[in-house]
């Protein structure tokens, strides 16, 4: 009973995490004002959470994996990317999420680690190159591309054009793949993309903490 209402009290400090963010952005967001909006006290909170950025860390794991579990298993590294960027450029809450995660270097780690993980469970990753390949290549990615996201405007860039750069960068210099393969995983992409129900991943996102 006590471990179930730990549960319950975590996911409550999670929502409520999720919503300051949306509104604030990661900066603007203090322990004292989620602690306020859960109706607990700070030193409550920080016996789940000493320290803000394990929050994030928490808020960001959840958020990748309810984007990943969107997908199908036979869809690309670019769909991941694009649709989390898409959805920062869709709604203004998330998009205050999405920077709170690109301007953090603990999150943008743990972004290259769960699609370290994911790739490994697709059972793709020993064939893209050693792992060292993999991890530098998407450290390199994830950073270079967050920056992209954040200057999109001043660099005239959408959600499609910084995921097809990322992924490109991904597969040519970290894994030496040749041109046919990448135009034909970028093609592959874009065709299941078209099918894609991005309203459906929004609800996703926003009952991510709801259960």
């Amino acid at each position: 009973m006590a471990r179930q209402k730990n549960l319950v009290r975590r996911h409550e400090i999670l929502r409520n995490t999720f919503i300051l963010l949306k509104k604030r952005g990661m900066e603007n967001v203090s322990l004292q004002m989620i602690a306020d909006k859960s109706g607990i006290s700070k030193s409550l909170l920080q016996s789940y959470y000493p320290h803000k950025n394990l929050l994030i860390t928490e808020i960001v794991t959840n958020f990748m994996t309810a984007v990943l579990k969107s997908l199908n298993a036979y869809s690309k590294m670019k769909i991941f990317i694009y649709l989390i960027l898409e959805q920062g450029i869709q709604d203004e809450g998330v998009e205050r999420v999405v920077k709170s995660i690109l301007s953090d270097s603990d999150s943008l780690d743990r972004w290259s680690q769960i699609l370290d993980d994911w790739l490994r469970n697709e059972g793709v990753k020993h064939d893209l190159g050693s792992d060292r390949q993999v991890q530098i290549g998407l450290n390199f990615i994830v950073t270079a591309g967050g920056s992209l996201y954040i200057k999109r405007a001043e660099l005239d860039l959408d959600a499609d054009e910084i995921s097809d750069i990322m992924v490109k960068t991904f597969m040519s210099t970290f894994l030496s793949m040749d041109e046919s393969k990448i135009d034909q995983t970028i093609d592959e992409a874009k065709s299941a993309l078209q099918k894609y129900e991005l309203a459906t991943l929004t609800q996703t996102i926003n009952e991510m903490f709801d259960n």
